[in-house]
Formats: C-alpha cells, sequence, structure tokens
C-alpha cells in the first residue's frame, strides 16, 4: 500500500508541475519558414518559439554466415523504417512521437511531452515513453552507431524505453538525470496484478572538452522489480546481428525474483580522428528462498580511426555522440573495431558466455547516406545454445551490412 500512495503521489505532482509550468497562450496564426539543418528539413517561427520536423530513417541490412555446428540463414531485412514528428511549441515545450514500421505491426518507439525550462534552461522534466537514462551506447541514437548493432555486452540488460517520470540537468561539463519507470508502452491495461515501478539514474562528467577533444566518463543504476510483480524475468540477446533470429546466450525464465539491480560504467574518448569507447554492467539479482541469488555481467571495448579529416561530434548537453558531418566531397571513411563479452551462467542458471570481435568500414556518403559493414568473429561456450535449440560451442563468422538513409 506504501508503493501504491508513493506512485499516486508522484504521479500527481508530476501532473500538477506540467499544469503549473504552463502558461495561457494565444492561438494566432505564425507563419513558419523553412530550411535545412545538417540535412533535416526544418520549420521554424522567425521569434524561434515553433519549431516543427520529421525525423525518417530506414536501415536496408544483410547478413552472410560462415557456419561452425549450426545452420544459420543467409539474408536481407528491412531493421528499420522510423517515421517521428518532433516539435517546439511556445519556446520551451517539446514533444515528439516516433514509430517504426519495419515489423509486421506498428511500434511505439518515443512518446513523450518535455518541458525545457526548468533551473534557467539547464534542466527538463518529461513525461510519457522513452529510453530511461543508462548507458552511452544505448542512449545514442541508432543513426549515430559506428556498428550495425549495439554489443551484445549490454544489449541483453539495459533497460531501453519505458513509460515514465525523468528529471534531469546538464552544463558544459557534466548531466545527470533520473526517474521513474513503468512498463513498456505495449502494456497498455492492467487485469489482477499492479504495475511496477522502477528507478533509473545516470550522470557523466567531460570537465575536459575542448574543441577537437573529449574525455566522457559516467555512471548509471537501476533498481528494478520484475513486470507485474510476475516473480520472474529472463535475459537474452543476439550475436550482434539481426537478420537472424536466434538468440544464442539465453537465462530462459529465472522465478523467484524479488528484485534485481543494475550498475553501468562507461568511458569515452575522442581526439581528432580517434574515439575510444568502453562499457561494463554487473547484474544482481535476488531471489526468494530457498534459490540462489545471481549476478551476471557484460562490457565492450572499441575503437574507431577516420582514414579522412574528420571527427565524432560530442553533444554535452545529451552525453553522447552526434551526426558526423563529412568535411569532404567524397565523404568520410571510417574503420572500426569491437571486442564485447556477456556472461548469463550463474549457479543453476545456464544461459551462457559468448565473446564477439568485429572490424569493419564505415563510409559516411555526406550527412544522410551512410553504408556500414561489419565482420563479427563468435565465440560461444557450451551453454550458448538458445536453451537448447542450437548446438553449443558454436564458433562461427557473420559478415552484414547496411544502407542507412536518414533524413
Amino acid at each position: 500500500m506504501r508503493t501504491k500512495r508513493l506512485t499516486a503521489s508522484a504521479i500527481l505532482l508530476a501532473a500538477g508541475l506540467l499544469v503549473l509550468l504552463a502558461w495561457p497562450a494565444g492561438a494566432a496564426t505564425t507563419p513558419l519558414q523553412a530550411e535545412s539543418k545538417n540535412g533535416v528539413l526544418v520549420f521554424s517561427s522567425d521569434d524561434g518559439q515553433f519549431k516543427w520536423w520529421l525525423d525518417a530513417r530506414i536501415n536496408l541490412d544483410g547478413a552472410f554466415f560462415i557456419e561452425d555446428k549450426n545452420s544459420l540463414g543467409d539474408g536481407v531485412q528491412l531493421r528499420r523504417a522510423r517515421l517521428a514528428i518532433k516539435t517546439q511549441l511556445w519556446g520551451d515545450w517539446y514533444a515528439e512521437s516516433d514509430v517504426d514500421l519495419s515489423g509486421e505491426a506498428v511500434a511505439m518507439k518515443d512518446a513523450f511531452v518535455r518541458y525545457d525550462a526548468l533551473f534557467h534552461h539547464t534542466g527538463y522534466v518529461r513525461v510519457g515513453n522513452f529510453k530511461e537514462p543508462f548507458g552511452l551506447e544505448e542512449v545514442t541514437s541508432s543513426r549515430n552507431l559506428i556498428f550495425l548493432e549495439r554489443s551484445q555486452g549490454l544489449d541483453a540488460f539495459v533497460p531501453n524505453r519505458k513509460m515514465g517520470l525523468e528529471f534531469g540537468h546538464f552544463a558544459p561539463s557534466y548531466r545527470v538525470a533520473a526517474g521513474m519507470f513503468g512498463p513498456d508502452v505495449s502494456v497498455y491495461e492492467t487485469e489482477s496484478k499492479d504495475m511496477t515501478w522502477n528507478f533509473t539514474g545516470r550522470a557523466t562528467w567531460n570537465g575536459l572538452r575542448t574543441d577537437k577533444s573529449v574525455l566522457h566518463l559516467g555512471a548509471a543504476g537501476s533498481w528494478r522489480q520484475p513486470d507485474f510483480a510476475s516473480s520472474a524475468v529472463r535475459f537474452r540477446t543476439r550475436n550482434e546481428y539481426h537478420v537472424n533470429n536466434y538468440k544464442y546466450v539465453d537465462t530462459d525464465n529465472i522465478y523467484g525474483v524479488q528484485r534485481y539491480g543494475m550498475a553501468d560504467g562507461e568511458a569515452a574518448y575522442v581526439n581528432r580522428r580517434l574515439r575510444l569507447q568502453g562499457e561494463c554492467i554487473g547484474v544482481s539479482v535476488r531471489r526468494e528462498a530457498p534459490f540462489q541469488d545471481l549476478s551476471f555481467s557484460g562490457g565492450y571495448v572499441c575503437a574507431s580511426f577516420f582514414l579522412t579529416g574528420d571527427s565524432h561530434p560530442y553533444d554535452w548537453q545529451d552525453a553522447e555522440f552526434g551526426k558526423v558531418l563529412p568535411k569532404g566531397r567524397y565523404g568520410a571513411w571510417e574503420i572500426v573495431t569491437r571486442f564485447s563479452s556477456v556472461d548469463m551462467t550463474s549457479h543453476d542458471v545456464h544461459g551462457g558466455r559468448s565473446t564477439a570481435t568485429t572490424v569493419g568500414l564505415n563510409w559516411y556518403a555526406n550527412v544522410n547516406v551512410h553504408v556500414l559493414a561489419d565482420f563479427v568473429m563468435m565465440n560461444n561456450d557450451e551453454d550458448a545454445n538458445a536453451r537448447g535449440a542450437l548446438v553449443g560451442n558454436d564458433d562461427y563468422k557473420c559478415f552484414e551490412f547496411r544502407f542507412l538513409t536518414a533524413f
């Protein structure tokens, strides 16, 4: 009952805050001017009070496997077909609605409203469905990833998008954000059980930032409960591809879970053409007696180097890396490499262990069109067998590519 009262109080407080922050605004007609900003068509008013723009992304992927013990199907895929409408209203309000049309059904991604004038415009509050503040790789937009897929070291554990309430504050050298989050947006109604609430926060620092370099350090944590007090959780991940649906590393349902926590550390360094980045995550699962508590882990390290005179820009307000703006007539060329690992075996849970080594080449033809090519070498242990659906200890290779357009 105490949790219910706290949750209700938090929701009422958020609603009240948004009402208090609003003020009467006229409905007079305001003309909008069109212009292109870094490859995006933006419509804005002369006084800067209103803006709106579309954010569209198309990812066309292909993958070819050099098999070891299991048959893996080569193929192509429409990985993403995203369409978002983003708008700034009355200067201090921002709203976004983002859907993915690549699957058999429409999938809602971001859908939120944000007020940006807290702490003299250095803070915000937002409500809706969006990514929880957790991890550098996870909060980076898919349009700005330097590999086709996020690493298997974190992909299984990070909370991704949830319905929630978040407060944030940023300054030129640091950023902090924290919030309370409920279920996935696809869970839109309850029956006999209450929705559970989770708490997540992230803090980052970039105090050595210059025009040509930046050192980024950060940490995040999340305190979580199983959805709808089901007492069961499950972690699983693909081996850094998406065309094939097999998830080698998989804990299956873990029962008797009271709560679980996640802690993440992140670091990145950019100096002109060079970019280094790494993250590690630890997951602690608390279970009821007689079950033993569990611990899982994962992480990655990666490096990239531009063969052309380009660099990855750093967005200090969002504490993430932004869009590459090629300087040359023939675009920007980048070589990348990554090593990742994930461990989902602990006590009676044998989800498996896996490592992946990736080398790749990226061509940023212009600000809107990218071509990515990765060669991935997998090393799975005996327990990494998709819960018995595959043969374990399968060490295969994969060549994958992506044609990306974002506008």
